[in-house]
């Protein structure tokens, strides 16, 4: 998760760097650092919070890129991104303040089960918004595409070199 997450602060941040091997390199060093100190201390809520931060900090500049993609098909995987982000935090909240309660319940909806389901899809849909907006900054033509009618995937074709 927190991979993912230096991932998109790489590709939402890159076009105003003005040393390309820098950042790259601080968030690799960033993320190595970081897994090793998990790896030994098993972070518990610093994991979330740390998790929580990193999302802080991309929001703005998605909305950025939200505000300024003109293209309905992208605007709607930005949507799903914020709604699956926010339905998948909604059920990890319940299940965790919730659980006792819930457990003697004759069905129990597996909160946690369903975060993982959420954010999977959270994953997806904002990596797929973020391939367009890339393929965007690099002056290529992306278009959003749906697989068997349903799974949306970005189409880039790129201007041939002369």
């Amino acid at each position: 998760m927190v991979w993912e997450m230096l991932l998109y602060i790489y590709i939402l941040y890159s076009p105003d760097w003005h040393y390309r091997s820098t950042m790259p390199t601080f968030l690799f060093l960033y993320g190595l650092g970081f897994a090793f100190a998990h790896s030994q201390l098993r972070f518990d809520i610093g994991f979330k919070v740390h998790y929580a931060l990193l999302c802080l900090l991309c929001i703005p500049r998605m909305y950025k890129y939200y505000i300024y993609t003109e293209d309905k098909s992208a605007k709607r995987l930005a949507k799903l991104y914020a709604a699956t982000l926010s339905l998948g935090t909604l059920c990890w909240l319940v299940d965790r303040l919730l659980c006792k309660g819930i457990s003697k319940w004759y069905f129990n909806p597996q909160g946690h089960a369903l975060w993982h389901i959420f954010m999977g899809f959270n994953s997806y849909y904002a990596n797929t918004f973020l391939m367009y907006c890339r393929a965007q900054q690099r002056g290529w033509v992306p278009q959003v595409k749906h697989f068997l009618g349903f799974f949306p995937y970005v189409k880039i074709e790129k201007p041939k070199a002369q």
